[in-house]
């Protein structure tokens, strides 16, 4: 169920995922074993969410392959960091983490600028990639903020490219993750095939429904995980 609503919210709007990585931590995985099991099991979300546009795939990939190979490697980098440091500075780390995934739900989504400030997307869409490889919740919702720096992308291409960029860059730190000996293979499963068919559902509502109820409701449950994790491992 978790995944389904997930999936969902991340197929339309993104930043779902700080809703199932506190269920991880309260399901009673380490902080690092939640990440990336939480990581390989909604990963699915975004590329099902590209259903309705397998026609034009292959042309959205082409059009935004300079965006995709800098988050691509950006996210390897990030993955590799979480995979070699002590646990324990990604739990003291975590936290804050999260806090920052679910306040970029704040972001603007649309910004009217006359031209796009390519130097400056190149830049955020990296460091999408390399938070995305190291933690990942809030992902969607930061490539969301630096495509709509270019006031010439409509709400139904940002959500495309966003679902482009965030399911291939996946992909390539969840390829990392998959010999790290650190995920829940019970708990991927069940994530994976929630979150594949709410993502598939996410892809088609995209462009009918308003995500701001989705964003509100992931938020507060943010600001919620945010400060237990504050209470839990910070202030403990």
């Amino acid at each position: 169920m978790v995944g389904f609503v997930v999936g969902t919210i991340n197929g339309m709007a993104g930043g779902a995922s700080v809703i199932s990585y506190p269920v991880l931590l309260g399901a009673g995985l380490p902080p690092v074993n939640a990440a990336v099991t939480n990581a390989l099991g909604v990963s699915s979300a975004n590329l099902f969410a590209l259903l309705g546009e397998r026609k034009n795939l292959r042309a959205m990939i082409a059009s935004n392959w300079s965006l995709i190979a800098i988050s691509m490697a950006s996210s390897a980098a990030g993955a590799a960091l979480l995979l070699s440091l002590p646990p324990y500075i990604f739990e003291k780390l975590v936290p804050f983490l999260l806090l920052i995934a679910t306040l970029t739900l704040l972001i603007p989504t649309k910004i009217e600028l006359r031209k796009s400030h390519k130097r400056i997307e190149y830049v955020a869409i990296g460091a999408s990639g390399f938070y995305g490889g190291y933690f990942g919740p809030g992902q969607g919702v930061m490539v969301i903020a630096a495509l709509a720096q270019d006031a010439n992308r409509d709400p139904k291409t940002l959500n495309n490219t966003k679902n482009i960029i965030v399911g291939i860059t996946s992909m390539v730190y969840n390829i990392i993750y998959l010999f790290s000996g650190r995920a829940d293979w019970l708990l991927v499963l069940a994530l994976f095939i929630g979150s594949s068919l709410g993502g598939a559902l996410g892809g088609k509502w995209a462009s009918k429904a308003s995500p701001i109820f989705y964003r509100a409701l992931v938020f507060i449950i943010g600001i919620g995980a945010s400060v237990w994790l504050f209470e839990r491992y910070i202030l403990n």
